[in-house]
C-alpha cells in the first residue's frame, strides 16, 4: 500500500490583475478502496485576454478530470489521451464562440498515480518535477521557443528565466483543432517520492535546488505556502500555482482519508 499526502495552492502574484491558473485533483476525496485508474492531478496556465485565459485553464482541468474517469477504456494511457483530446476540443470550440474568446488556450500538465506507478500527460510549459533526497528531476519538456534554445545550448537555463520571449509557446491546448500530447511513463515509484507540479510563475523565480530543499524540509501544505511566498518576494510577475504530492510505500493496510490540505490516499 502507498500513502499519498498532497496539497495545492495558487496565488495571483504581485503584478497580474487576475489569476488565470487552475489546478485540480480527481477524485478530490477517496476512501480506502483503490481505484482502477488511480488519482489524477492537474495544473493548467491559461492564456488569452480578459476572462478567456482563466476560462481556458478551468475548462482544461474540468474536462480532462471528468473525461479521464468517464472513459470506458481501462487503460490509463488511453483514458488520459482521450481526456486531453476532449479538453482540447472543448477549448477550441469555445475560442470560436465569440471575439472575447479568440486566441484562448492553456498549458495542461497531468499526473496519474496508480498501482505503484506514475503516468504523465503534458502540453505547454507547466512542469512536473520528481524530488528525492539526492536529486530533483524535471520530468516534462517545455514546449516553448526559449526552452528549445536551452536544449540547443544557445542560452543557459539561468538566461531562460528572464528571456523576454520565455512565455511564447509552440504547443498549447485549445489553439488548434487537434493537439499533440507528451506521454511520459509509466514511471515506477520508489519507496518515497515527491512530485512538484507548477506553472511558470514559480520556476521563473525559484531555483530547482530551492524547490528540492523546501519540499523535503516541510509538509506539502507548508511547502506550497513557502514556495509561493518566495516567488512573490522575488517579484511575483506571474500567477503562481503548484501541487505537491508525496507517495510513500507503507507496507500496511488501507488508511482513511484526511480532510482538506493534508489528505492521504492509497494508490
Amino acid at each position: 500500500m502507498r500513502t499519498v499526502l498532497t496539497a495545492r495552492a495558487t496565488d495571483r502574484g504581485r503584478v497580474r490583475l487576475e489569476n488565470q491558473d487552475s489546478a485540480g485533483v480527481f477524485p478530490e476525496v477517496r476512501g480506502d478502496t483503490p481505484l482502477p485508474k488511480g488519482q489524477l492531478f492537474i495544473v493548467a496556465d491559461g492564456m488569452g485576454g480578459h476572462n478567456a485565459g482563466r476560462e481556458a485553464s478551468e475548462l482544461a482541468v474540468e474536462t480532462l478530470g471528468n473525461e479521464y474517469f468517464a472513459s470506458i477504456s481501462r487503460d490509463v494511457e488511453t483514458s488520459l489521451r482521450q481526456g486531453f483530446a476532449a479538453a482540447n476540443t472543448r477549448i477550441y470550440q469555445k475560442s470560436a464562440s465569440g471575439p472575447g474568446f479568440a486566441g484562448m488556450g492553456t498549458t495542461c500538465t497531468a499526473l496519474v498515480l496508480t498501482n505503484g506507478q506514475a503516468l504523465i500527460g503534458h502540453i505547454g510549459d507547466s512542469r512536473i518535477y520528481r524530488i528525492t533526497r539526492t536529486k530533483i528531476t524535471q520530468l516534462t519538456e517545455d514546449h516553448s521557443r526559449v526552452a528549445e534554445l536551452v536544449r540547443r545550448a544557445i542560452i543557459t537555463k539561468e538566461q531562460a528565466r528572464t528571456h523576454p520571449e520565455r512565455s511564447q509557446l509552440y504547443r498549447a491546448m485549445g489553439t488548434r483543432p487537434e493537439v499533440e500530447v507528451d506521454i511520459i511513463g509509466p514511471l515506477k515509484l520508489p519507496q518515497t517520492c515527491h512530485f512538484l507540479m507548477c506553472t511558470d510563475g514559480l520556476f521563473n523565480h525559484v531555483t530547482e535546488d530551492e524547490m528540492q530543499s523546501i519540499v523535503l524540509a516541510r509538509p506539502p501544505a507548508e511547502a506550497c505556502a513557502s514556495l509561493i511566498a518566495l516567488a512573490n518576494e522575488r517579484g511575483g510577475h506571474d500567477n503562481i500555482t503548484l501541487q505537491i504530492i508525496t507517495a510513500t510505500s507503507t507496507g500496511k493496510g488501507p488508511r482513511k482519508m484526511l480532510p482538506a490540505k493534508h489528505r492521504r490516499t492509497e494508490a
